[in-house]
């Protein structure tokens, strides 16, 4: 499905660093290019203490990327569990705060529930962290200075009284540093990773762009498991459904036990079983939406709204009945948790 270039496809673009960060990608359709998760309450998520589970490495130590956000990065992208990367990804703020992926996937809490000024002080400072980056690797510095300026894009958006013209000047050189980039290493799996993304919003939302591209990038990003993700957005988008299929499938042989993926396969079974007619993928979809609901005490609020939507679109349609009652489950979820947007204590049983 194809979008006119409106203000709602600037704010898709603009977040593409922060969807790449956060590895949720919604379909298109079902929420009218506001593609990043949002909640109306203004708070932020409550910080969650250091514990002993978390590495602090020795001061000075050279490494590529810290302890705490490789660690996040794993329960982030690989476990699907966001109370445990906001975790690693507090105590990184204190132990790599050189590390531009730090601040960039910190932006996802906030951006989610809706503290744009905390959005502002992470993609300036991944900007900052990015452009120290420069002398000693200047491809992620000019990678990461890119997504500084599209979180900043998207605070352009989102904050009061913003517009489109403060995120367009912003966008304009988000791309001239991806180009940079690019033509220092264009295999570079980091930089095919978040430029993949962006390219897979770009196709979703400008018209005539193409969506193959993007997958092509894809297939040269690491770590597989987020850029299988990647690829099963662009098939399902263009309607492949078994090659969107393959490709959750990858995903998860290489991470079983993470929710979303999970969802994502009770997602394309879904799909498959409303437009194919077939009963079988959707009393498969109901079994797996199940599945990935059990694990909802890691997930974010949006993603478990959206299970518990598209299950009973599934159990709807095998019902032949209409699907009336199967909306406004993320609004009921932000009024009973107010506060939060992981880590929800008050969740409903299935029905």
């Amino acid at each position: 499905m194809k979008f006119k270039l409106s203000a709602h496809t600037l704010l898709a673009l603009a977040t593409g660093a922060i969807l790449t960060q956060s590895a949720l990608v919604t379909p298109m359709s079902q929420f009218n290019l506001a593609i990043a998760p949002a909640v109306a309450d203004p708070k932020p998520v409550k910080p969650v203490k250091p514990n002993s589970n978390m590495a602090y490495p020795q001061a000075g130590l050279n490494t590529k990327q810290g302890a705490n956000v490789e660690r996040a990065k794993e329960a982030m992208f690989r476990d699907g569990d966001y109370v445990k990367a906001k975790q690693y990804l507090d105590a990184a703020l204190k132990t790599e705060p050189n590390e531009p992926l730090t601040y960039a996937m910190n932006t996802l809490y906030p951006f989610s529930s809706g503290d744009f000024e905390k959005v502002r002080q992470y993609g300036e400072k991944t900007s900052q962290a990015a452009e120290k980056l420069m002398k000693t690797n200047p491809l992620r510095g000019n990678l990461y200075q890119g997504v500084g300026l599209a979180i900043l894009a998207a605070y352009e958006m989102k904050k009061a009284n913003g517009g489109a013209l403060g995120a367009l000047n912003k966008l304009q050189k988000v791309f001239e540093y991806m180009d940079k980039a690019n033509q220092i290493d264009p295999n570079n799996s980091e930089l095919n990773l978040i430029k993949g993304y962006m390219d897979l919003l770009l196709a979703v939302n400008v018209p005539f762009s193409d969506t193959s591209q993007a997958i092509d990038r894809l297939k040269n990003a690491e770590p597989r498991y987020l850029a299988l993700r990647g690829m099963y957005i662009g098939h399902r988008d263009l309607k492949q459904y078994d090659l969107a299929t393959n490709d959750i499938d990858a995903a998860l042989k290489i991470a079983p036990q993470n929710p979303e993926l999970t969802y994502y396969k009770a997602q394309i079974l879904n799909i498959r079983g409303r437009e194919l007619k077939n009963d079988n993928d959707l009393r498969e979809s109901i079994k797996l939406f199940e599945v990935a609901y059990q694990k909802r005490d890691r997930l974010l609020l949006s993603t478990i709204g959206q299970i518990l939507s598209e299950r009973c679109q599934a159990k709807n349609t095998l019902a032949r009945i209409g699907h009336d009652g199967c909306y406004g489950f993320e609004a009921q979820l932000k009024q009973a948790n107010p506060d939060r947007v992981v880590g929800l204590t008050k969740i409903p049983p299935l029905n």
